[in-house]
Protein backbone atom coordinates (compact mmCIF):
# COMPACT_ATOMS: atom_id res chain seq x y z
CA UNK A 1 0.00 0.00 0.00
CA UNK A 2 1.57 3.41 -0.93
CA UNK A 3 2.23 5.83 1.70
CA UNK A 4 -0.41 8.27 0.97
CA UNK A 5 -3.04 5.30 0.99
CA UNK A 6 -1.79 4.54 4.48
CA UNK A 7 -2.52 8.27 5.51
CA UNK A 8 -5.60 8.23 4.44
CA UNK A 9 -6.83 4.95 6.09
CA UNK A 10 -5.46 6.14 8.66
CA UNK A 11 -7.02 9.66 8.78
CA UNK A 12 -10.52 7.80 8.47
CA UNK A 13 -9.22 6.09 11.14
CA UNK A 14 -8.59 8.74 13.28
CA UNK A 15 -11.83 10.99 12.49
CA UNK A 16 -13.93 7.26 13.46
CA UNK A 17 -12.55 7.00 16.76
CA UNK A 18 -12.90 11.24 17.16
CA UNK A 19 -16.98 10.74 16.13
CA UNK A 20 -17.21 7.99 18.25
CA UNK A 21 -16.11 9.82 21.18
CA UNK A 22 -17.75 12.84 20.32
CA UNK A 23 -21.41 10.66 20.27
CA UNK A 24 -20.40 8.86 23.62
CA UNK A 25 -19.61 12.32 25.37
CA UNK A 26 -22.64 13.46 24.30
CA UNK A 27 -24.84 10.76 25.34
CA UNK A 28 -23.72 10.69 28.56
CA UNK A 29 -26.48 12.32 30.84
CA UNK A 30 -25.14 16.40 32.27
CA UNK A 31 -27.33 16.99 35.42
CA UNK A 32 -28.50 20.15 35.70
CA UNK A 33 -29.87 22.15 39.13
CA UNK A 34 -33.04 24.30 38.98
CA UNK A 35 -34.50 26.87 41.09
CA UNK A 36 -38.12 26.65 41.61
CA UNK A 37 -39.94 29.55 43.01
CA UNK A 38 -43.55 28.81 44.31
CA UNK A 39 -45.71 31.55 45.03
CA UNK A 40 -49.44 31.28 47.02
CA UNK A 41 -51.93 33.02 45.03
CA UNK A 42 -55.07 31.78 47.40
CA UNK A 43 -56.26 32.73 50.44
CA UNK A 44 -55.12 30.02 52.30
CA UNK A 45 -51.47 28.76 53.42
CA UNK A 46 -50.43 25.79 51.79
CA UNK A 47 -47.62 22.96 53.36
CA UNK A 48 -44.66 22.82 53.21
CA UNK A 49 -43.81 22.06 49.30
CA UNK A 50 -42.49 18.59 48.26
CA UNK A 51 -41.17 18.55 44.91
CA UNK A 52 -39.31 15.57 43.01
CA UNK A 53 -37.47 14.33 39.91
CA UNK A 54 -38.82 11.32 38.12
CA UNK A 55 -38.10 9.21 35.08
CA UNK A 56 -40.44 9.72 32.36
CA UNK A 57 -43.15 12.36 31.94
CA UNK A 58 -45.77 11.14 34.90
CA UNK A 59 -46.14 12.27 38.10
CA UNK A 60 -46.11 9.65 40.81
CA UNK A 61 -50.04 10.19 41.63
CA UNK A 62 -51.36 10.18 38.03
CA UNK A 63 -55.31 10.82 37.51
CA UNK A 64 -56.93 7.68 37.24
CA UNK A 65 -54.61 5.94 40.08
CA UNK A 66 -55.10 4.58 43.75
CA UNK A 67 -53.68 7.33 46.43
CA UNK A 68 -50.72 6.11 48.58
CA UNK A 69 -50.46 6.48 52.08
CA UNK A 70 -48.23 9.22 51.65
CA UNK A 71 -50.20 11.04 49.03
CA UNK A 72 -53.16 11.02 51.44
CA UNK A 73 -51.27 11.87 54.40
CA UNK A 74 -50.10 14.78 52.17
CA UNK A 75 -53.13 16.06 51.25
CA UNK A 76 -54.95 15.13 54.16
CA UNK A 77 -52.60 16.93 56.51
CA UNK A 78 -49.36 18.42 54.87
CA UNK A 79 -46.95 15.76 56.27
CA UNK A 80 -44.57 15.12 54.28
CA UNK A 81 -42.57 12.48 56.07
CA UNK A 82 -44.43 9.25 54.86
CA UNK A 83 -44.47 10.46 51.27
CA UNK A 84 -41.14 11.59 50.93
CA UNK A 85 -40.25 7.83 51.72
CA UNK A 86 -42.31 6.27 49.59
CA UNK A 87 -40.77 8.51 46.54
CA UNK A 88 -37.20 7.78 47.65
CA UNK A 89 -37.97 3.79 47.86
CA UNK A 90 -38.83 4.44 44.08
CA UNK A 91 -36.46 3.48 41.42
CA UNK A 92 -38.24 5.97 39.11
CA UNK A 93 -37.80 9.03 41.71
CA UNK A 94 -33.94 10.33 41.09
CA UNK A 95 -34.32 13.39 43.73
CA UNK A 96 -36.55 15.25 45.76
CA UNK A 97 -36.77 17.76 48.30
CA UNK A 98 -38.84 19.54 50.93
CA UNK A 99 -39.34 23.39 50.99
CA UNK A 100 -39.21 24.73 54.62
CA UNK A 101 -42.32 26.03 56.28
CA UNK A 102 -45.44 26.48 55.54
CA UNK A 103 -46.68 28.94 52.65
CA UNK A 104 -48.93 31.69 53.12
CA UNK A 105 -50.99 33.92 51.28
CA UNK A 106 -48.52 36.03 49.06
CA UNK A 107 -45.57 34.09 49.93
CA UNK A 108 -42.65 32.65 48.26
CA UNK A 109 -41.03 29.40 48.54
CA UNK A 110 -37.44 28.75 46.81
CA UNK A 111 -36.80 24.94 46.54
CA UNK A 112 -33.54 24.07 44.43
CA UNK A 113 -33.47 20.48 43.18
CA UNK A 114 -30.60 18.51 40.77
CA UNK A 115 -32.27 16.33 37.82
CA UNK A 116 -29.84 14.35 36.65
CA UNK A 117 -31.14 13.91 33.60
CA UNK A 118 -33.54 16.80 31.99
CA UNK A 119 -33.39 14.93 28.62
CA UNK A 120 -35.59 11.86 30.06
CA UNK A 121 -36.80 12.91 33.52
CA UNK A 122 -39.69 15.43 34.36
CA UNK A 123 -40.11 17.89 37.77
CA UNK A 124 -43.25 17.32 40.19
CA UNK A 125 -44.67 19.29 43.29
CA UNK A 126 -47.23 17.95 45.32
CA UNK A 127 -48.65 20.88 48.47
CA UNK A 128 -51.97 20.78 50.49
CA UNK A 129 -54.41 23.44 50.04
CA UNK A 130 -54.32 24.17 53.91
CA UNK A 131 -58.08 25.18 54.24
CA UNK A 132 -59.31 22.05 53.03
CA UNK A 133 -60.54 18.14 53.67
CA UNK A 134 -57.90 16.31 51.39
CA UNK A 135 -57.10 19.04 48.15
CA UNK A 136 -53.32 18.96 46.83
CA UNK A 137 -51.79 21.08 44.68
CA UNK A 138 -49.79 19.19 41.99
CA UNK A 139 -47.29 20.65 39.01
CA UNK A 140 -45.53 18.63 36.14
CA UNK A 141 -42.85 20.45 34.49
CA UNK A 142 -41.84 17.70 31.47
CA UNK A 143 -38.43 17.00 30.01
CA UNK A 144 -38.45 19.53 26.97
CA UNK A 145 -39.19 22.60 29.18
CA UNK A 146 -35.83 21.28 31.49
CA UNK A 147 -33.91 20.50 28.50
CA UNK A 148 -34.98 24.14 26.99
CA UNK A 149 -33.46 26.02 30.52
CA UNK A 150 -30.50 23.92 30.14
CA UNK A 151 -29.42 24.63 26.91
CA UNK A 152 -30.47 28.73 27.57
CA UNK A 153 -33.29 28.49 24.64
CA UNK A 154 -35.30 30.14 27.42
CA UNK A 155 -34.38 31.30 30.29
CA UNK A 156 -38.06 31.02 32.64
CA UNK A 157 -40.51 28.13 32.73
CA UNK A 158 -44.30 30.37 34.59
CA UNK A 159 -46.84 27.91 35.29
CA UNK A 160 -49.81 26.93 37.51
CA UNK A 161 -50.36 24.00 39.69
CA UNK A 162 -53.55 22.02 38.96
CA UNK A 163 -55.66 20.71 41.83
CA UNK A 164 -56.75 17.44 42.90
CA UNK A 165 -58.42 15.12 45.60
CA UNK A 166 -57.30 11.87 46.78
CA UNK A 167 -60.27 10.04 46.57
CA UNK A 168 -59.97 8.80 49.98
CA UNK A 169 -62.57 10.99 51.14
CA UNK A 170 -66.12 12.06 49.48
CA UNK A 171 -66.79 15.44 48.26
CA UNK A 172 -68.37 17.74 51.12
CA UNK A 173 -72.18 18.28 50.94
CA UNK A 174 -75.05 18.59 53.01
CA UNK A 175 -76.97 15.46 54.11
CA UNK A 176 -79.94 14.58 52.29
CA UNK A 177 -82.88 16.34 52.96
CA UNK A 178 -81.82 19.45 54.12
CA UNK A 179 -81.16 23.10 53.27
CA UNK A 180 -78.67 25.23 53.27
CA UNK A 181 -80.66 27.95 55.38
CA UNK A 182 -81.02 25.09 57.59
CA UNK A 183 -79.20 26.07 61.16
CA UNK A 184 -78.30 22.70 61.93
CA UNK A 185 -76.20 22.51 59.36
CA UNK A 186 -72.43 21.28 60.93
CA UNK A 187 -74.22 21.40 64.57
CA UNK A 188 -71.63 23.25 67.01
CA UNK A 189 -68.83 23.50 64.19
CA UNK A 190 -67.18 26.88 65.31
CA UNK A 191 -65.87 27.92 61.77
CA UNK A 192 -66.41 26.90 57.60
CA UNK A 193 -63.48 24.90 57.47
CA UNK A 194 -64.36 22.71 60.81
CA UNK A 195 -67.57 22.27 58.94
CA UNK A 196 -66.29 21.48 55.26
CA UNK A 197 -64.37 18.74 56.93
CA UNK A 198 -66.97 17.49 58.74
CA UNK A 199 -69.42 16.92 55.62
CA UNK A 200 -66.66 15.26 54.08
CA UNK A 201 -66.28 11.91 55.09
CA UNK A 202 -64.14 8.86 54.75
CA UNK A 203 -64.82 6.96 51.62
CA UNK A 204 -64.70 3.06 51.68
CA UNK A 205 -63.19 1.93 49.81
CA UNK A 206 -61.20 4.70 48.22
CA UNK A 207 -61.21 5.77 44.95
CA UNK A 208 -59.25 7.09 42.21
CA UNK A 209 -57.19 10.01 41.92
CA UNK A 210 -59.41 12.50 40.65
CA UNK A 211 -59.42 16.19 39.72
CA UNK A 212 -60.83 18.79 41.64
CA UNK A 213 -64.53 20.37 40.25
CA UNK A 214 -64.90 22.66 43.01
CA UNK A 215 -67.71 23.04 45.95
CA UNK A 216 -71.28 23.11 44.90
CA UNK A 217 -73.11 26.49 45.53
CA UNK A 218 -75.65 24.95 47.76
CA UNK A 219 -72.88 23.78 49.99
CA UNK A 220 -71.19 27.28 49.54
CA UNK A 221 -74.81 29.19 50.68
CA UNK A 222 -74.84 26.85 53.60
CA UNK A 223 -71.26 27.77 54.80
CA UNK A 224 -72.15 31.69 54.08
CA UNK A 225 -75.47 31.61 55.99
CA UNK A 226 -73.57 29.84 58.89
CA UNK A 227 -70.56 31.75 58.72
CA UNK A 228 -70.14 34.73 56.91
CA UNK A 229 -69.09 35.48 53.79
CA UNK A 230 -65.82 36.70 54.60
CA UNK A 231 -64.75 33.18 56.29
CA UNK A 232 -65.77 31.25 53.35
CA UNK A 233 -64.08 33.25 50.64
CA UNK A 234 -61.13 32.28 52.11
CA UNK A 235 -61.64 28.66 51.28
CA UNK A 236 -62.76 29.03 47.92
CA UNK A 237 -59.94 28.64 45.00
CA UNK A 238 -59.83 28.09 41.01
CA UNK A 239 -60.09 24.34 40.01
CA UNK A 240 -57.34 25.40 37.60
CA UNK A 241 -54.84 26.01 40.71
CA UNK A 242 -53.70 29.37 42.48
CA UNK A 243 -50.13 28.43 42.40
CA UNK A 244 -47.62 30.11 40.61
CA UNK A 245 -44.31 27.58 39.68
CA UNK A 246 -41.62 29.90 38.45
CA UNK A 247 -38.38 27.53 37.27
CA UNK A 248 -34.92 28.95 36.30
CA UNK A 249 -31.44 27.15 35.89
CA UNK A 250 -29.48 27.88 38.64
CA UNK A 251 -25.87 29.49 37.12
Amino acid sequence: MKTSQVLSVLSLLGLAVATTSAHAQAAVPVAATYVLTITNGSQMPISPPLVYAREGAESAAPIGSLATAGFVEICKSGGTATRLAELQASKDVVSAAVSAGMVFPGESRIVEITVPNPRTQSLHLETMYGKTKDACAVGTINAHTLTALKQHVSTEYVGLDQTVLTGAFTNPALPAGMTYLDPSVCGSAKDAISCLRELSTEQSPATAVRFFSGYSPTLVSALEAKYGFADVQTLLFPTSGAIQLKLKLKH
